[in-house]
C-alpha cells in the first residue's frame, strides 16, 4: 500500500511537467555553480540569503552537480530529480508516524503527504529550501525513535537531520530551539543515553555542518560577523504583527495540506477541538506534546523577524517554516483514523474531502510553477522561456542576432545567458550578442557589447514577468532603448514579451 501510495505521488508530481518548471535567476545561478562543481571547482559557501554576509550552506549544490553534469546542463533533469526526492518524503512521515501511533495511522499520513499542495510546490520549486522538508523529517524521525523506541541511533540520525537543515536552509537554525527543548522535556529518555552516543551524535552534527566550519575558519568568520550585524540592525518587534502573522500562517497551513479552500477556519477549529480532547488521555499526551512543539516551532521565527503588518494583503515567504505542517499532516491522520475506527463511512469522507481541496488547488496553481509566496517573480516557466528562444533563433533566419532585456535582478544576464547556452546553442548551434549594461561579477558567458555599433542588424529586446521590479526602472531602461531602435514586431508568450527592434 505504501508504494502504491509512493507511485502516486510521483504521478501528482509530475502533472504539467516540464512546461511549469520555474527557472529564474536564482535556478540559472544554482546551475552554473553546481556545474563548476561537477567540473572540479568544489565550494564550501552555498547560495546567498537576504541578508548580507549570511549564505545557506552548499549542499544543495552538491546534489544537483552531477546531474546538471550529465544531463547536458537541462533543468529539465534536475526538476524531475526535485520531484522524486519530495516524493520518498512519503517513506518519512510514514515512519514517523508508525513510531508515534500505529501503522494504520502512518499510510493516512503519506496518502495526505502524497496529495497536499504544499508538498507539490516544494516538490516543484528548483531552490535549496525545498529538500528541507525531508531533512527536518529526519530531524523528527530521529527524535522519536529515540523518545518512543528508545533507539540510541536516533540521537546521531537527528543531529544529522538538524544539520542538513541548516545546510539547505540558513534560518532553519532556529530547529535548535526545539531540538532542545524536546530535550529538556524528556530529559530521563536523553539522560540515560550513552556518552559514545553523544559523542557520535555530535560528530554526526559536525560532519552536517562542516562547510560551514571551514568557511568560517577560512575566511574570517562571515557567519559570525553576519549574524553580529543582522542582531544589531533588528527591527522593533510589534505583538500585534506576531499574532496576526501566526493566525495568518496557521490558516494557509491548513489550507495548502487540508482544506484548500473548502472551510480553513471550520478545519482547523476541529483539529484544536480534537486536541484538546485526546490531550487528556495519558498516553497520548506525550505524543501530541511532541507534535505541538514541532508545530509550533514556526514562532521562534516570528518573534525573530517580528511579523508582518496585515500579512493577508502582505503575505510573507512561504518556504522559511518548510517542514511545519508535516506535524499538522500527522496530527489530522491520527484524527481521521481514530474517526474511522468509529464512524468508517465519516472517515472516508474526511479522507475524499482533503483530497479533492488539494486536488483542488493544484489543479488552480501548478499549472503556472510556484505560487507567489515561494517564487516573487511569477511567470518565469522554463516552457515559455524556451518558446521565446525559438521565437527569437527562428525570426532571425538562423543568423547571429543581438539580445537584450529588462531582468530582474536588473541588468543581470544571468539567467538568459543559462538559457542560451544550454538550449540555444544545442538546437540552433550558436550563440546571440548580449547588448547593454550587464553587471560584472555574475554567472554568464554570452558576449557582452554596450556600444551600438557593430552590432547584427536583428535585434530583439525581453521584459521578464515585472513583479518585483520597480515599474519606474522598467520605463527608464524602455526609454533610453528607444533613443537607438524602435519596436517593428511585438509578441507576448506566457508572461514575456519579445520586442522586435531595429536601429534607426
Amino acid at each position: 500500500m505504501l508504494y502504491l501510495i509512493f507511485i502516486i505521488a510521483i504521478l501528482i508530481r509530475f502533472l504539467y511537467f516540464p512546461e511549469n518548471i520555474y527557472f529564474g535567476f536564482d535556478q540559472a545561478r544554482d546551475a552554473y555553480s553546481a556545474l563548476e562543481i561537477f567540473k572540479g571547482d568544489f565550494k564550501i559557501i552555498g547560495p546567498t540569503t537576504a541578508f548580507e554576509g549570511l549564505h545557506h550552506g552548499v549542499l544543495y549544490y552538491y546534489i544537483i552537480a552531477p546531474f546538471y553534469g550529465l544531463g547536458n546542463m537541462s533543468p529539465e533533469v534536475v526538476a524531475g530529480l526535485m520531484r522524486i526526492l519530495n516524493a520518498l518524503g512519503i517513506f518519512l512521515i510514514f515512519f514517523i508516524t508508525k513510531t508515534l501511533f500505529d501503522k494504520k495511522v502512518g499510510l493516512f499520513a503519506a496518502l495526505i503527504f502524497a496529495f497536499s499542495f504544499e508538498q507539490t510546490q516544494f516538490s516543484i520549486y528548483m531552490g535549496n529550501p525545498s529538500l528541507a522538508v525531508l531533512s527536518v523529517m529526519i530531524m523528527y524521525l530521529g527524535l522519536a525513535l529515540t523518545i518512543f523506541e528508545k533507539k540510541n541511533f536516533g540521537l546521531p540520525l537527528a543531529f544529522l537531520g538538524l544539520g542538513a537543515s541548516i545546510q539547505f536552509q540558513f534560518a532553519l537554525t532556529y530547529l535548535i530551539i526545539p531540538f532542545m527543548l524536546v530535550s529538556i522535556i524528556y530529559r530521563k529518555v536523553f539522560l540515560k543515553i550513552p556518552i559514545k552516543i553523544w559523542l557520535q551524535s555530535f560528530l554526526a552534527l559536525a560532519f552536517s555542518l562542516s562547510t560551514f566550519i571551514i568557511a568560517e575558519l577560512k575566511y574570517n568568520f562571515p557567519t559570525i560577523q553576519g549574524l553580529l550585524l543582522l542582531s544589531q540592525s533588528g527591527s522593533q518587534k510589534n505583538l500585534e504583527n506576531i499574532f496576526s502573522t501566526f493566525l495568518f500562517s496557521i490558516s494557509r497551513m491548513g489550507m495548502y495540506n487540508i482544506s484548500g479552500n473548502l472551510g480553513t477556519t471550520f478545519v482547523l477549529v476541529l483539529l484544536l477541538f480534537f486536541l484538546v480532547f485526546f490531550i487528556r488521555e495519558k498516553s497520548l499526551r506525550q505524543k501530541l506534546v511532541f507534535l505541538s512543539i514541532w508545530f509550533f516551532s514556526f514562532l521562534v521565527t516570528l518573534i525573530v523577524n517580528g511579523g508582518v503588518k496585515n500579512p493577508s494583503q502582505n503575505p510573507p515567504l512561504y518556504y522559511p517554516n518548510v517542514g511545519i505542517s508535516i506535524a499538522l499532516i500527522i496530527f489530522t491522520a491520527f484524527l481521521i483514523s481514530s474517526t474511522f475506527n468509529k464512524n468508517k463511512f465519516l472517515g472516508v469522507f474526511l479522507v475524499v474531502f482533503m483530497l479533492f481541496a488539494n486536488v483542488s488547488l493544484i489543479k488552480v496553481f501548478n499549472p503556472q510553477g510556484n505560487f507567489s509566496e515561494i517564487s516573487v517573480q511569477q511567470g518565469m516557466l522554463l516552457g515559455d522561456e524556451k518558446k521565446v528562444l525559438d521565437y527569437m533563433y527562428n525570426q532571425s533566419n538562423l543568423e547571429v542576432f543581438t539580445v537584450k532585456a529588462v531582468t530582474m535582478p536588473l541588468l543581470i544576464n544571468t539567467t538568459w545567458s543559462y538559457l542560451f547556452e544550454w538550449y540555444g546553442k544545442n538546437k540552433y548551434g550558436y550563440l546571440p550578442v548580449w547588448n547593454g549594461k550587464n553587471a560584472l561579477g555574475y554567472y554568464g558567458n554570452l558576449k557582452v557589447q554596450e556600444a551600438q555599433e557593430g552590432l547584427p542588424d536583428k535585434r530583439f529586446l525581453i521584459i521578464e514577468p515585472t513583479r518585483g521590479i520597480a515599474p519606474y526602472l522598467i520605463d527608464d531602461y524602455l526609454k533610453e532603448e528607444n533613443y537607438f531602435t524602435k519596436i517593428v514586431n511585438e509578441k507576448s508568450i506566457g508572461a514575456f514579451i519579445i520586442q522586435e527592434r531595429e536601429k534607426f
